[in-house]
């Protein structure tokens, strides 16, 4: 139990942490920089991707659980400086991303020590704007996105099977962006 809420309160910590040292780099810097602004965007979303993974983590051994246990596959970071999320990911967390995978957007892709993947990728259009999409692991995404779309979801990209990385989907809800992912 106590190693339980140890889990939880460092992932309690963490975006206040990194909320306060964000504020203080960028009063330090000015704010029409540009480059500035895209580095601390795309830092602030990985390390809310991290965190988001480490919740779902610890999340798993307390409260309501499911029939069937919620997992995530994927996590997709769209930023405009690969190489330099690469870097950070593999420094802060050890881990290692392979060459890019055509069948993921020519994401770079690295396993974590549970199966789930991070693959990181420039936009693939123009109008593609940096984000963090989470995909969760399912064993029948036409259902799953049946009961997205009943749920007032907009489906924006159905399941599609992609080569043999799985089968995939997206859909839209509020200003929320979800991926569906079914092995």
């Amino acid at each position: 139990m106590a190693s339980r809420r140890a889990a939880t309160a460092a992932v309690a910590v963490d975006p206040i942490a990194v909320r306060s040292s964000s504020r203080r780099y960028a009063a330090s810097r000015s704010v029409d920089d540009p480059a500035m602004t895209r580095r601390t965007l795309s830092t602030t979303l990985a390390t809310s991707t991290l965190v988001l993974v480490a919740a779902c983590a610890t999340g798993s051994q307390q409260g309501h659980r499911s029939e069937e246990a919620m997992r995530i596959h994927y996590v997709e970071i769209v930023c405009r400086d690969v190489a330099a999320q690469c870097a950070a990911f593999e420094r802060m967390h050890q881990l290692t991303f392979g060459p890019p995978v055509a069948d993921l957007g020519q994401a770079r892709v690295a396993i974590t020590a549970d199966g789930s993947r991070i693959g990181v990728r420039a936009p693939l259009a123009e109008h593609e704007q940096p984000i963090v999409r989470t995909y969760f692991e399912v064993t029948d995404i036409k259902k799953a996105i049946a009961t997205a779309e009943a749920a007032g979801a907009m489906v924006a990209y159905p399941p599609t099977k992609q080569g043999d990385t799985g089968t995939w989907a997206i859909y839209f809800l509020g200003d929320a962006q979800i991926g569906l992912w079914q092995k």
